[in-house]
């Protein structure tokens, strides 16, 4: 099978690239870049067809895109013009991003996640379970990542997020807190975005009673473990319907 990487110079980009070379079964052909990274990412990577534009694509089967939330239109128009499968990884997306999504899904199959951790999907599991039988305490959200990542929170954080409030309808998101926020309130979901260093991914959940805590965590030691899953994911959608699919369509 045969990819396109899209944010191919990325770190990500390359991660994915070389955890594809172990895998008989998949070929890393084309990568989109900015038009100014074309000459130098070319020149790096000679057996991979670099472009600036996307609709330069010759020879792709699945598209997988871990880029930038201003690529996404594009990475999208381009997958429903030309009917190919997306595995969508990038963060950050708007609430227009994620309408475009939706409608795109009814082209082409398209895979999303903000995590493609299968440790993740557990911790998200993990947090719906403790939510329904922890009623009454306070919840607290603390995300890490290096200190290049420019979204925040981070995607994972606002799924941990998503998975207290699909249970706890009554729970208002707060986004860090300064010395004019006053009082902590009951129904208050605090979410903490730290950024230092090279911190692949750290997430913690804290869930708080007047007399114990109990906290769930999950670490990343390596990008690699998010390669995996994209590159699982692109193998899972390769012929399937138009449809939207998540994390729990391929580990369930």
């Amino acid at each position: 099978m045969n990819i396109l990487i899209s944010g191919f110079s990325g770190k990500m980009g390359q991660v994915i690239y070389n955890c594809a070379k172990k895998d008989k079964d998949l070929t890393v052909t084309e990568g989109f870049v900015l038009p100014s990274e074309v000459e130098a990412c070319q020149a790096a990577n000679k057996e991979v067809f670099v472009f600036g534009d996307i609709n330069q694509s010759k020879n792709c089967d699945v598209v997988i895109d871990f880029s930038h939330q201003s690529n996404v239109a594009t990475v999208l128009n381009f997958c429903v013009a030309n009917k190919k499968p997306l595995v969508l990884a990038t963060t950050g997306l708007t609430q227009e991003d994620e309408n475009k999504v939706l409608e795109a899904s009814k082209v082409i199959p398209i895979f999303k996640s903000s995590n493609m951790s299968e440790g993740v999907f557990v911790l998200l599991n993990l947090i719906k379970s403790a939510t329904k039988m922890l009623n009454g305490w306070d919840i607290e959200i603390i995300e890490k990542h290096h200190s290049a990542k420019k979204d925040s929170p981070s995607g994972t954080g606002l799924m941990m997020a998503n998975q207290v409030t699909e249970i706890k309808k009554e729970a208002e998101l707060v986004f860090g807190r300064n010395p004019s926020s006053g009082k902590r309130q009951p129904q208050e979901v605090g979410i903490h975005a730290v950024r230092g260093g090279g911190i692949v991914g750290e997430h913690e959940i804290d869930f708080i009673s007047e007399t114990e805590t109990i906290k769930i965590t999950h670490e990343a030691f390596s990008k690699s473990v998010f390669a995996d899953g994209a590159l699982k994911a692109a193998k899972f959608i390769a012929n399937k319907e138009a449809n939207l699919y998540t994390m729990k369509n391929l580990f369930e």
